[in-house]
């Protein structure tokens, strides 16, 4: 019988991990030490944590060092922080090192990784995803409020929210049984809470950094989606001033590829004026660039 090239039988078994394998799993398969020493002298694996290597033909990405990370930390880790949001392709979050989340009593130390000690085992609340164990939205979400700024934060809350992997009271209850005092994140997210909308999650980044304007000048009277029906179609407003027949409405828009779009949008847009409502726009230059210019601008249609 003809003997598999050991580059073969790595190939073999990492396929399923992206190109990386632990030299147990290689020895385990008909890999010698010292072959695995030799390919790695040659280049054709790499190193990347105590007995964990990677095929160099092998494309590296953020996936490919998370599976290593994995695979060093053991069986009881899970992705978590930015790792675990891209798992559940979260809005805007965009990942650095990969992030591991393990017991409390599991020792690893890595410059390559970002390790986060847990407690409490329960609150992980691992399950799987793509094949890979991943920390449960909410003890990932937490992990995102510490280490994302608060607009970031709330932008990957509100696309789980939209998406029903967590609610505010699921959120809530989290806290009440696992926010120990002092755990990183815990007083950010508690803010971010009191702070949403119980009913409406936001739709865009653009509506959540209009939202942080609107409360950093102290417009804090805004109902969120306003409903407005006309000819048996109801459109939503993203921030109205009833008392004061006011609408701001966000548009991130700068062009329409589709003339269906922009007639929709024209519709949407004339309906306001129906009612009596004055319509005012919080574009994505406004908002990040001049919001000084979009709150005065508010301010006097406010008054008009």
């Amino acid at each position: 019988m003809q003997q598999v090239a050991p580059a073969a039988v790595l190939a073999h078994l990492s396929a399923r991990d992206l190109g990386v394998f632990t030299g147990r799993a290689a020895v385990t398969a008909g890999v010698t030490r010292k072959q695995i020493a030799h390919l790695a002298a040659t280049g054709l694996i790499e190193r990347l944590h105590p007995d964990v290597f990677r095929l160099t033909a092998a494309t590296p990405s953020h996936a490919q060092r998370l599976r290593a990370g994995l695979l060093w930390t053991g069986p009881r880790a899970a992705a978590t922080g930015t790792s675990a949001a891209v798992a559940y392709r979260l809005a805007d979050v965009r990942p650095g090192l990969p992030e591991i989340a393990v017991p409390r009593d599991v020792r690893a130390r890595t410059d390559r990784l970002i390790v986060r000690h847990a407690s409490d085992v329960a609150a992980m609340g691992v399950r799987r995803i793509g094949g890979i164990p991943v920390t449960g939205p909410e003890y990932t979400l937490l992990w995102l409020a510490h280490s994302l700024d608060a607009a970031g934060a709330e932008a990957a809350f509100e696309d789980a929210r939209r998406r029903r992997l967590v609610t505010i009271p699921s959120m809530q209850r989290y806290l009440d049984r696992f926010g120990r005092r002092g755990r990183p994140g815990l007083a950010t997210m508690r803010a971010l809470l009191d702070a949403l909308d119980p009913d409406h999650p936001a739709r865009s980044r653009l509506e959540i950094l209009t939202r942080r304007v609107l409360v950093a000048h102290g417009l804090t009277d805004f109902v969120r989606e306003l409903p407005l029906t006309w000819n048996g179609r109801t459109y939503r407003y993203d921030f109205a001033f009833p008392a004061r027949r006011t609408i701001l409405e966000t548009n991130g828009r700068r062009w329409h590829d589709d003339a269906s779009d922009y007639e929709r949008d024209q519709e949407k847009w004339s309906v306001p004026g129906r009612f009596g409502y004055r319509l005012v726009f919080a574009t994505w230059d406004k908002v990040t660039r001049a919001p000084g210019s979009l709150i005065r601008e508010l301010a006097a249609t406010l008054a008009a």
